[in-house]
């Protein structure tokens, strides 16, 4: 087959056994005894019968390659076919099996020295039939409303605040009086260039802080109720006016700032 890139496909089989799935091992890595799959351009928005295939994009539109995308075999645990995006951002992977299918995207990128694994956007959430095939196509989103309820495609950055007042012994500060300005220091994750962040403190399960934050790395600063705070990183350094920062890892997946905040 030729006039057309190729990308890697990897069958992944693991925990019970799916009997009669080969593995399957494209040639781009350079590994022997292996088979190449073109992915058709014309066809690439028509279903084909026992296929998942789509294209992955950034939110402008450019196509974002070496993107993982796991088809998620709803029958057996932890049993995915998996394989990655060409340089066009487009994939192709054989689902024509007896099982239910759901599909996400994974990127993973290095940002200021760390590496982060970002959980994509899909254009349609839903199940679908192996042997029926699917088109899925991906959006690399740093910020909103996740479609599986699990949260938003942003970050969290978590105030512990010193709640003595200095001028008023009596007073108990509270989180909500809380406001932080964003500033971002260099282009986000994602190589865009960012909008300063100015919002009040909210409550989630995460604890106090701002949230949906696209991941980057900001100058940060803080008031209470217009008077400024001072800040550091959490239980790191010595309080001052402002903190430049990045988001850590919690566990793969789950990025934050976590912030110490003082009159």
């Amino acid at each position: 087959m030729t006039g057309l890139p190729v990308l890697t496909l990897t069958l992944v089989l693991t925990g019970c056994g799916m009997s009669g799935i080969p593995e399957v091992t494209g040639v781009t890595d350079g590994r022997q005894g292996s088979e190449t799959v073109d992915v058709d351009r014309a066809d690439a928005g028509e279903i084909e019968p026992g296929v998942l295939k789509g294209r992955v994009v950034d939110e402008k539109g450019a196509p974002l390659a070496g993107v993982e995308v796991v088809a998620d075999n709803q029958l057996l645990y932890n049993s995915n076919l998996i394989t990655v995006t060409d340089a066009d951002g487009f994939y192709r992977v054989e689902t024509d099996h007896a099982a239910t299918f759901h599909a996400t995207a994974t990127v993973t990128r290095s940002y200021n020295g760390q590496r982060f694994s970002l959980a994509l956007a899909p254009d349609d959430d839903s199940p679908f039939a192996g042997p029926t095939g699917a088109v899925r196509n991906f959006t690399w989103k740093l910020t909103g409303e996740r479609p599986d309820g699990l949260g938003v495609y942003g970050n969290s950055v978590i105030i512990y605040l010193d709640t003595a007042d200095p001028q008023d012994p009596q007073a108990y500060l509270q989180d909500e009086n809380v406001e932080l300005t964003l500033t971002p220091e260099g282009p986000l994750a994602d190589g865009s260039q960012g909008s300063v962040i100015t919002r009040a403190s909210s409550r989630t399960g995460d604890g106090s802080g701002v949230h949906d934050v696209p991941l980057g790395r900001y100058r940060i600063t803080a008031t209470y109720d217009g008077r400024p705070l001072r800040v550091r990183q959490r239980n790191v350094g010595e309080y001052a006016p402002e903190y430049v920062g990045d988001f850590q890892t919690v566990m793969t997946g789950v990025y934050r700032i976590d912030l110490d905040l003082a009159l």
